[in-house]
């Protein structure tokens, strides 16, 4: 057989995810979740659940697990299948030439489902792993941890699948492997800490940063804002009539010495450049507000108010920085 590039990427992949479950296999102490690691459970899995509920799987002792007959609706509880089974009774709808079976292929000692207080637990993955019941889990790629078979995804239903073994863990506060989430806490803030601020480059980057953001939410006043466009588009309107009729004192003094030294056909082409900057700015100026304006009249559950204030704050700064100009500076 000749090995192609995608075979051998094939083969890489899978050494992988077998090393990966084997240092996992490794880390547990109860035989019962090496099992269950081996199988259908990942890293993803532990870790998202130790994130979540607290419990520290590596402390787990298989005296710790119960082996049940009927599942308990309280703590974690994992369904495995005690035989084989090829088919189970459909849950949907039948035509009068459907069939009432699917076939689902189960094997013994497959995992069925893990669930967390009778609820089935599913897990999707956006920019992290993430683990919860259907309506915790908000990810489009969301699935069913274990069979994930339409019509077998509630206790009832799961119940019904015959032959199951049901291995129960009791997450208590009082119990001795529980409390991950705590330690999960004082990693992040240890992280955040060690990463973030490494180097006082860092450090000052983070504070401006946080400054920036601050003085943008201050800045996101409606009517203050309206006011200061007010007054920059006068302001704006009171250097055009000064650069294009020259009469103010500063103007006929700056008119005067261009034409003494370049002539009238300089002064001419001055007050038309002049012109062009002056409408720029007045166009540049009503550009940001219109966005800042469409922003804040977006719905509720469009609008962004990290936007909204990044575009007040553009408008406000746009606006003192007109009002600090003055028409000579065009010429």
């Amino acid at each position: 057989m000749k090995i192609t590039k995608g075979i051998l990427r094939e083969i890489i992949r899978e050494e992988i995810k077998d090393v990966k479950n084997s240092l996992l296999t490794e880390a547990f102490q109860s035989d019962t979740l090496k099992k269950l690691a081996s199988g259908r459970l990942n890293r993803d899995f532990f870790s998202a659940t130790a994130s979540k509920y607290g419990v520290k799987w590596d402390k787990i002792e298989d005296h710790q697990i119960e082996r049940l007959r009927t599942p308990k609706k309280k703590g974690i509880t994992f369904a495995v299948a005690g035989k084989n089974i090829e088919h189970l009774p459909s849950k949907t709808r039948q035509s009068y030439y459907g069939g009432n079976r699917i076939y689902v292929g189960i094997t013994k000692g497959r995992l069925i489902a893990a669930l967390k207080d009778g609820k089935p637990l599913y897990m999707g993955s956006y920019r992290e792993p993430k683990v919860g019941t259907s309506g915790e889990v908000d990810s489009y790629n969301k699935s069913m941890v274990g069979l994930d078979t339409f019509g077998y995804r509630s206790l009832k239903t799961i119940n019904e699948i015959p032959g199951l073994m049901w291995y129960h863990i009791d997450t208590s506060k009082s119990q001795d492997y529980m409390g991950a989430d705590e330690i999960g806490k004082l990693r992040t803030a240890a992280r955040y800490g060690a990463s973030k601020f490494t180097t006082h480059q860092e450090f000052s980057k983070a504070q401006k940063e946080r400054y920036s953001q601050a003085v943008a939410k201050m800045k996101n006043d409606p009517k203050r804002i309206k006011k200061e466009v007010n007054k920059a588009t006068k302001h704006l309107d009171k250097m055009m009539k000064e650069v294009l009729e020259g009469k103010s004192p500063a103007m006929k003094k700056a008119m005067a010495r261009y034409q003494k030294e370049y002539g009238r056909d300089y002064i001419g082409n001055k007050k038309f450049d002049a012109a062009s900057q002056i409408s720029r700015r007045s166009s540049d100026l009503f550009d940001d507000y219109s966005t800042y304006l469409r922003e804040t009249n977006r719905s509720s559950t469009l609008r962004n108010r990290g936007w909204e204030d990044k575009y007040a704050e553009t408008v406000v700064n746009s606006t003192r920085n007109i009002l600090k100009l003055k028409s000579i500076n065009f010429i």
